[in-house]
């Protein structure tokens, strides 16, 4: 069976995934804060979204490509960065990186990462974004800017909305950690899941390799340790324009909810707004991204690039966000379920599917060019969005 039969849409992909992990591993990735009303929105808002096709329109060929920071791409959405995404598949964020090339689309690594920032820059080559978690030790924040800026990257997205460690019950009650508790549940769950577990033996367990190596103590143990200490805390005005300083190149700001932060953020020099809610990881009362993304764009003007993640699962959800004015859009659990279910041949498979369906749902709503999209294709669903 051809993959794009056997896996034709992210939620294929979502439940073949649960069926080829361990219990600790997809609940890790499938998992929100709290309750999970947050990651719970994100979805549902998207839904709610209501479009109304032209049929009766002069057909063009379809272009989605999409122009960042005097960069052209081949698609309008990205693989965002997500940490420990090794407990999916071993070097996952390689396999990231080398989808993110192939198909010509940004794809970001994860400060709390399994692989060197070289060797992603390495496989991702143009395409190799970095995130930060602004680190504790401001020595350690300086040295990570220049091994980004050293290896190539060429964006940096400097990720806010962790101001503390988010209360993830699914991970607690697995006893999720790194390197893992080894209980009766956990050599269970690993056992049922043979596939991965081979694959993880042989790769040995993932570590945080590109933050790991500033340490003292460098057993995975103290790694790990070392890792907790210096991430999930509050990021300083002075901390961010200290990065403005140190990063000689496109900066982002992710984690923007409010359009006063999106204001202050501009001012401090950052020049892309990401809207995010920490895809329902953090605040469970926050709101979800699509539902403040309009009045944002329209604080931010065209002062600054504005993209948005949390809750985007397939090529639909990415055109409802362009048509309310997000000039890109990243996908992060959509590319874990594809590396879950497929191994190495995940993430290619859904960068193709996404962009299959972003240039179908284009040609049922009667629109040629991604930049032909804005409000007025929004209807219904009992809200009025504000015209452009």
């Amino acid at each position: 069976m051809r993959q794009a039969n056997r896996y034709p849409s992210v939620d294929h992909l979502h439940r073949a995934a649960k069926k080829r992990l361990p219990k600790f591993s997809y609940d890790y990735v499938d998992g929100g804060t709290g309750p999970e009303v947050g990651k719970n929105l994100n979805r549902s808002a998207i839904e709610a979204i209501k479009m109304a096709p032209r049929y009766v329109v002069e057909r063009k060929p379809i272009n989605m490509k999409t122009e960042l920071f005097g960069r052209t791409y081949a698609k309008p959405f990205g693989i965002a960065p997500m940490g420990l995404a090794s407990l999916q598949w071993p070097n996952a964020e390689l396999h990231f990186a080398r989808a993110g090339k192939a198909a010509d689309i940004p794809v970001t690594l994860s400060t709390a990462c399994t692989v060197d920032i070289e060797q992603f820059a390495a496989a991702g080559g143009d395409n190799a974004w970095y995130q930060l978690y602004p680190p504790k030790d401001e020595e350690v924040n300086d040295d990570l800017i220049k091994r980004a800026q050293d290896s190539g990257c060429k964006a940096l997205m400097v990720t806010v909305d962790v101001p503390a460690r988010g209360w993830r019950p699914r991970d607690m009650y697995n006893g999720l950690a790194v390197p893992p508790r080894i209980s009766a549940a956990t050599i269970w769950n690993a056992a049922m899941r043979p596939h991965w577990s081979l694959a993880t033996l042989a790769s040995g367990f993932p570590h945080f390799k590109t933050l790991g190596k500033y340490a003292p103590d460098k057993s995975m143990r103290g790694m790990a340790n070392f890792v907790s200490e210096q991430l999930g805390q509050p990021t300083s005005i002075d901390r961010l324009k200290r990065i403005r300083d140190k990063w000689k190149g496109d900066l982002i700001i992710k984690g923007v909810m409010h359009p006063d932060d999106a204001t202050a953020a501009i001012d401090l020099g950052y020049n892309g707004i990401l809207v995010s809610n920490h895809g329902g990881r953090q605040l469970d009362a926050a709101p979800s991204s699509i539902e403040v993304l309009p009045e944002i764009v329209d604080v931010v003007g065209d002062r600054a690039t504005v993209m948005v993640d949390s809750g985007f699962s397939n090529g639909l959800d990415v055109m409802k966000a362009l048509a309310l004015g997000a000039d890109f859009v990243f996908c992060g659990r959509a590319f874990m379920w594809g590396l879950g279910a497929m191994g190495p041949s995940g993430p290619g498979h859904v960068a193709d599917m996404l962009a299959s369906e972003l240039e179908l749902q284009m040609i049922q709503l009667g629109v040629s060019d991604i930049a032909e999209l804005d409000r007025s294709w929004i209807t219904g669903g009992g809200r009025e969005w504000p015209n452009n």
